[in-house]
């Protein structure tokens, strides 16, 4: 593909990057403690919702009530690519609807379309996401740099793809096995897709300074008997070092390190259906059955 994609006209460059995730959870304060004294984030003295920094944006990570829907925030880059991508999805038979003003005040954004791709999973595409005038202080010193990835399972594969790559620009990386790597900015890969029998966040992605602070996240969350699930190790696509584990209400999180820029010429690769595809140092993956069954 060029500049722009044929079937829509969606420029490659609408999407410009992840800035939060939200995690429906039915019981709030076990998450919200996990989230500032396990993960490390910065809480956001809020009234009306349970937020936590990772760096300089007001928040990356928003705690929402069951009833509610988990949901990852990308932004695009202004109202008329919003339009665009609205345009295209209701063409190509996506499920999209604005946001009402206090689904925008709850998503800290001017703007939002909120969709659904071909699995279910709800995806809010957001016009400028609020920035924190304040310095980001962590409430302990895990070394995190930011929000980093989020994988998200996948029903149908293909149709998730075309969402994606097709409908809303993003570019396909590489592919390990099926799983599909998928970048929105210089960066090897904002999102992951995974096969899988069900919808939904698979795992959210927190970038941290250095190996030392992987293996220092290592021995932190395994004193406090948190289930390692996979890690520490390497994806050879990504270059990233990551160490995955068991949060809240069957999340999964992870502290990533490494994770390489893409050159805009890159040629996605595809890598095999092998466990060392996606952990080039051997460690296997306990408690997460779509990486399980990916590498098999």
């Amino acid at each position: 593909m060029t500049g722009r994609d044929s079937a829509e006209g969606t420029p490659h460059d609408s999407l410009i990057g992840l800035c939060y995730v939200r995690l429906a959870v039915r019981e709030p304060q076990p998450a919200a403690a996990f989230a500032a004294d396990i993960l490390g984030l910065q809480p956001v003295p809020d009234k009306q919702a349970l937020l936590f920094r990772s760096d300089d944006r007001y928040h990356t990570l928003s705690l929402v009530p069951a009833t509610a829907s988990s949901s990852v925030g990308i932004e695009v880059s202004g109202q008329a690519a919003l339009d665009r991508v609205e345009q295209a999805l209701q063409k190509s038979g996506f499920t999209a609807r604005r946001a009402d003003p206090d689904e925008c005040k709850q998503r800290f954004v001017r703007d939002a379309l909120i969709v659904r791709d071909a699995s279910g999973n709800e995806i809010d595409l957001v016009l400028r996401p609020a920035q924190s005038g304040r310095r980001y202080f962590s409430s302990r010193d895990a070394g995190i740099t930011g929000l980093q990835g989020v994988g998200l399972r996948s029903l149908t594969l293909k149709d998730d793809q075309q969402f994606w790559s097709s409908i809303l620009g993003a570019r396909i990386s590489d592919w390990a096995g099926d799983v599909t790597y998928l970048r929105l900015d210089r960066k090897h890969h904002r999102l992951a897709l995974y096969p899988s029998d069900r919808a939904g966040i698979l795992y959210v992605s927190y970038g941290v300074e250095s190996l030392d602070a992987i293996m220092q996240g290592h021995y932190f969350v395994q004193g406090r008997q948190i289930k390692i699930l996979h890690g520490p190790g390497r994806e050879p696509a990504s270059g990233q070092i990551f160490l995955r584990f068991e949060g809240p209400e069957g999340y999964v999180f992870s502290y990533t390190h490494g994770l390489k820029d893409v050159d805009p010429d890159h040629h996605p690769r595809q890598f095999s259906a092998h466990p060392s595809s996606l952990c080039e140092w051997g460690s296997p993956c306990q408690g997460i059955p779509e990486i399980q069954l990916a590498s098999d």
